[in-house]
């Protein structure tokens, strides 16, 4: 395959702080030929000081070197017709993609878009979905918005902005309830005039397939407390918590199998979940410890889309148990564990 156009997407709730953090980026070297899509109604909302001419209405190059397009309608064709409609003289005038949601979005279609289309596949590598929280206001948000919930459970790295605002209480309730929806993302905390750069554009969370992540921070379990699912499958390990709502549909739960999986186990359980509950997962995420492989099998699903496996040479330590993380909206966990069974025989 050739080489993939990098592709990141930021969401966030209404005044998190993604236009904030954008007018921020574009004008770092680093971001330099950068294509900003912000997929909403309404006007370019960059700062417009930054704007150096206008091709057409919806259209703005950057001074920076970035080019921005808001867009009202189709993002697949967005992005399918941006390797000619953004270029000069035949040569692209980016070398990756940022799309910024809507305050109110669920950004789940859109990650669905760009894995789903198979021309878009080829095109485009997605990174990894940037979440940002406003630390202050974050909590009553998180409880109110169904929307806001979805945006964290997907997310591969989240911010935590408006730091300097908010007290050390507030970080802590805020940090236990969105460990709640996605217990595996790496928080990170920005003020109004920090931009840690590296950590967005080292993102590499989405495909296990050629990821330059270490697996351990692929998937970053490391911290949490695994004890048995249930009398009879003694081979389960389950991170236990009693602080999930019943009444909330978005949740997140973690588990650990200790003896390796037959490779036709791993099939049969993949072709009995994604159909049946596939449409109920905003994401799982697994590192198994798979009979006849040296090194572990990283796998990654959203929704029913399965990526392709990634198959490690070996294991990075002595840890070869295999770990698996759900994040579901309205999933029944009874059938969702009866499903693990299959991984036992």
């Amino acid at each position: 395959m050739k080489q993939r156009i990098p592709l990141y997407l930021l969401t966030g709730f209404l005044g998190a702080g993604k236009t904030t953090l954008l007018n921020q980026l574009v004008q770092l070297p680093d971001f330099a030929r950068t294509l900003v899509i912000i997929n909403e109604f309404g006007s370019t909302p960059l700062d417009h000081k930054l704007v150096t001419r206008s091709n057409e209405e919806q259209i703005v190059e950057l001074s920076s070197g970035c080019i921005c397009c808001t867009i009202r309608g189709d993002l697949a064709k967005t992005l399918s017709d941006a390797h000619w409609r953004f270029s000069r003289n035949n040569e692209r005038m980016f070398d990756r993609v940022i799309i910024e949601t809507t305050g109110l979005a669920d950004p789940t279609p859109i990650l669905r878009t760009v894995i789903e289309t198979p021309n878009l596949f080829d095109l485009y590598r997605l990174q990894g979905t940037v979440t940002l929280v406003d630390a202050v206001n974050g909590a009553a948000t998180l409880t109110t918005h169904t929307e806001a919930r979805r945006q964290v459970g997907v997310a591969d790295l989240l911010l935590f902005s408006k730091t300097e605002l908010a007290t050390a209480e507030q970080l802590g309730a805020l940090t236990a309830q969105v460990r709640q929806l996605n217990p595996t993302a790496p928080i990170t905390h920005r003020t109004i005039d920090a931009v840690d750069l590296s950590q967005i554009l080292t993102l590499d969370h989405v495909e296990p397939v050629q990821s330059e992540t270490p697996l351990r921070d692929w998937l970053p379990t490391k911290g949490l407390s695994f004890a048995p699912l249930s009398a009879g499958q003694n081979a389960f390990l389950k991170v236990q918590s009693t602080s999930h709502s019943q009444s909330d549909r978005i949740q997140s739960f973690c588990y650990e199998l200790t003896t390796p999986i037959k490779v036709s186990a791993l099939d049969q359980w993949l072709d009995a979940l994604l159909p049946t509950l596939g449409h109920q997962l905003l994401r799982m995420k697994a590192i198994l410890h798979v009979e006849g492989f040296p090194g572990p099998v990283a796998v990654h699903a959203v929704q029913t889309l399965l990526h392709p496996a990634g198959v490690m040479e070996n294991w990075p330590d002595e840890n070869r148990t295999s770990q698996l993380v759900f994040i579901t909206d309205g999933i029944d966990v009874t059938q969702l564990e009866q499903s693990l069974l299959i991984l036992q025989r």
